[in-house]
């Protein structure tokens, strides 16, 4: 059963703008952007007022500023939708401020939330292993040294000195790391590696059922059926008890063609379900693998 968030926009522009006026419907921004495009209506009014309340640690400013970044460029991949991009990107954007950061070095994508889910018009976060924003990518002569996902492990100014110095450094989602790796080697497509094999591999770096779910729903979104249903698998696996994880295992079956498993999965997360409100999402579901209407 589907558990991210949804916000509903309209496409107007093709690259920078989707502009709408609705209270319902607020504008967004789409593709690559400049900060200047952060710091004009609507979106000052959450920019600014970050920017302006975020005190970098001022030990931690001057012994980054003490380093040699010529060689150093970072890539920002955001959502103007997304609460946590609206906290973390003005404040990133301060602490490379106080630091004198060229800004040349710095781009930042603005990423879609409709029906291209964490996708540009360009997509320059292709085989980026993106998805959840922000996400901010530190690179050395173009070779990524590592990345703060979401939010920092400790403080953003803290966690760049960390990474730009080479220190050991583990960001928030760790599993991100393994299955981007794993998308680009085909091995979530490898009919020969199971899912319990995988589970094994990356039980110690999730941190709870929602973040392999979400992720497999990102992948449906991107057309990535096969590797959608071996992340829910992966996710069935670790947790096996979970009316929730079994429902959206079995519709990743739906979405494959696999009627026989869809219905199988969805019969036993009404079984496991304690939750009268999230009956009829696993019925509707199941209704459909069985091609039946409500």
């Amino acid at each position: 059963m589907k558990k991210i968030f949804s916000i509903i926009t309209i496409m107007t522009l093709p690259v920078i703008t989707m502009a709408q006026t609705s209270a319902f419907k607020p504008a967004v921004l789409y593709g690559a952007i400049q900060k200047t495009d952060l710091m004009k209506p609507p979106f000052d009014k959450w920019f600014d007022s970050t920017y302006a309340a975020y005190q970098p640690n001022a030990g931690t400013i001057n012994t980054l500023s003490k380093l040699n970044t010529k060689d150093i460029s970072i890539q920002v991949f955001m959502g103007t939708w997304c609460g946590d991009s609206k906290r973390e990107v003005p404040r990133f954007m301060k602490t490379l401020d106080a630091i004198s950061f060229l800004q040349k070095n710095v781009s930042i994508v603005a990423l879609g939330d409709d029906s291209l889910y964490k996708q540009s018009p360009q997509h320059e976060e292709a085989g980026k292993g993106i998805f959840r924003v922000p996400v901010f990518i530190i690179y050395k002569n173009g070779v990524e040294l590592n990345r703060i996902n979401e939010f920092p492990a400790f403080s953003l100014e803290k966690d760049i000195l960390t990474i730009l110095s080479n220190q050991p450094y583990s960001p928030n989602y760790r599993s991100f790391a393994t299955i981007k790796n794993w998308l680009a080697d085909g091995v979530l497509t490898d009919k020969n590696i199971t899912a319990r094999s995988l589970a094994m591999q990356i039980k110690y770096f999730v941190t709870g059922e929602r973040e392999l779910n979400n992720l497999g729903y990102v992948l449906l979104e991107q057309g990535k059926k096969a590797e959608a249903l071996k992340i829910f698998q992966v996710n069935a696996n670790l947790y096996p008890e979970s009316s929730n994880i079994l429902s959206s295992l079995g519709e990743g079956y739906l979405k494959n063609g696999d009627t026989k498993n869809a219905v199988q999965y969805e019969e036993r997360a009404l079984e496991l379900n304690k939750d009268p409100q999230q009956v009829k999402p696993i019925l509707k579901i199941l209704y459909e693998a069985k091609g039946l209407q409500q």
